[in-house]
């Protein structure tokens, strides 16, 4: 399999998001994709819309008078982007993931292979998915690799590019399980991606697979 050339998010993957039925790292992955990107905005916000008409036609049930404000202090807030707004962040993250990280612990960035640096989003992380900030430096290569499972790749800063085609801020490399690639930093900005896996990545060069396997991972 290849991965897709369309630079948004999956519509599957969106209506999951927009439901609630999608694990909660791809719900924060899509609501940072609709902060940085119009397009993915608009098709998150139909989506949700979709679902709220549909509760809207359902049977209505008793609620306390204060559940809406119990709810959005326990969401830690519930702004929302519409297309075309302008996006005003107070931090080097869309508010979406910031929020994520508000609650949690310090980011500490761990460095990785040839100069590239991870930070490892533990609350976001659930079995078979692993979740994690890369900063990638100007003209870093990865190495040759396939995938046991999904990768979902937003572009936050700076670009890359691989086989495909390229990956700038507010889109999306979907490389599918089985596929086969060497993304690469393109121009002269490092690159900041959050990145959402479903499975473990797999260096094709068998030195690099056994550095991987018995030293930990390399990238």
């Amino acid at each position: 399999m290849t991965h897709k050339p369309n630079t948004l998010l999956d519509e599957g993957l969106v209506l999951d998001a927009a439901s609630g039925a999608a694990p909660a790292a791809v719900r924060v992955l899509a609501a940072c994709q609709a902060e940085l990107n119009d397009a993915a905005a608009g098709r998150l916000g139909a989506a949700e819309t979709a679902f709220g008409a549909l509760l809207e036609c359902g049977p209505v049930a008793p609620v306390s008078t204060d559940l809406y404000t119990r709810t959005v202090a326990e969401l830690g807030g519930c702004e929302t982007v519409a297309a075309g707004e302008a996006v005003t962040k107070s931090s080097t993250f869309p508010r979406a993931l910031e929020r994520i990280l508000s609650d949690g612990e310090p980011i500490v960035w761990s460095r990785r292979f040839s100069g590239m640096e991870e930070h490892v989003i533990d609350s976001l992380c659930e079995p078979g998915v692993h979740v994690r900030l890369l900063k990638l430096p100007v003209g870093w290569r990865a190495p040759e690799h396939a995938h046991g499972g999904d990768e979902l790749t937003l572009v936050m800063s700076g670009a890359f590019r691989d086989e495909v085609g390229r990956y700038g801020s507010g889109e999306v490399c979907h490389a599918a399980s089985g596929h086969m690639h060497r993304p690469v930093v393109d121009g002269e900005e490092a690159c900041l991606c959050l990145v959402v896996e479903f499975g473990q990545l797999k260096p094709t060069n068998p030195v690099l697979a056994l550095a991987d396997r018995f030293l930990g991972r390399l990238f």
